[in-house]
């Protein structure tokens, strides 16, 4: 089982050029995401997307650092950061990003498999996510062949099978029914309440209101608050 890991961020700042003006999408934030869950709120443009991608390395800071444990991601080249990630995140996308080729149980070996994880023991864990999903019945099927929330929950299995430290999910509910997004929503809580470090961007306000904490963004700038 992977061992949690810390996450924090140090004056961390993304700067983008537009025409001959910049527009700051991220200014100055310096925060430790605390094990449970963050919500990240704000309106279209604010730039919660902006922050996952940094906190996930697939973007450059233009200042600033995302320490992983006592790594700075930024430090790394590109195959440093994608062996990071590979042993410490998961990620959860608002359209799933399962791969259209695969079988949902395959679908969820995928990491494992680039983890160097023998072969019976990914086929046992996947199935064993797969249960705790509700879809063992479901493992042979292909992506076209899934709901929506089928495959949402075959993406969340994906993230979750092998045990990382830190989950990153951008708007995992957002094409869903109001009852298949809280059962997506019960699964992504499950890491949070063991003690991983769980961030969800949302624009919705239910849904932020389960999360231990909130990031609320506007205009680039982060102001915390804390739910009790």
């Amino acid at each position: 089982m992977t061992a949690p890991v810390s996450l924090r961020t140090e004056a961390l700042s993304r700067v983008y050029p537009s025409g001959e003006s910049q527009v700051t999408a991220l200014s100055a934030f310096s925060h430790t995401f605390q094990p449970g869950m963050t919500a990240v709120v704000g309106p279209s443009g604010s730039g919660k997307s902006t922050l996952l991608n940094l906190l996930a390395g697939f973007d450059a800071p233009t200042q600033g650092r995302v320490w992983v444990g006592t790594t700075d991601l930024h430090a790394l080249d590109e195959a440093g950061r994608a062996d990071l990630r590979l042993r410490h995140y998961g990620f959860v996308f608002q359209s799933h990003n399962l791969v259209a080729i695969l079988s949902a149980q395959e679908n969820v070996e995928f990491p494992l498999m680039l983890a160097g994880v023998p072969p019976k023991e990914r086929r046992d864990r996947a199935r064993s996510l797969l249960a705790q999903v509700g879809l063992e019945r479901r493992a042979s099927h292909m992506p076209s062949q899934l709901s929506g929330g089928e495959a949402q929950r075959v993406a969340i299995a994906r993230a979750l099978v092998g045990e990382p430290g830190i989950l990153l999910a951008d708007e995992p509910t957002g094409n869903l029914d109001s009852r298949t997004g809280q059962g997506v929503l019960d699964l992504l809580m499950a890491p949070a309440h063991a003690g991983r470090t769980v961030v969800l961007i949302t624009h919705d306000p239910e849904v932020a209101a389960r999360a231990d904490y909130t990031l609320r963004v506007k205009d680039g700038q982060v102001k915390e608050e804390v739910y009790a």
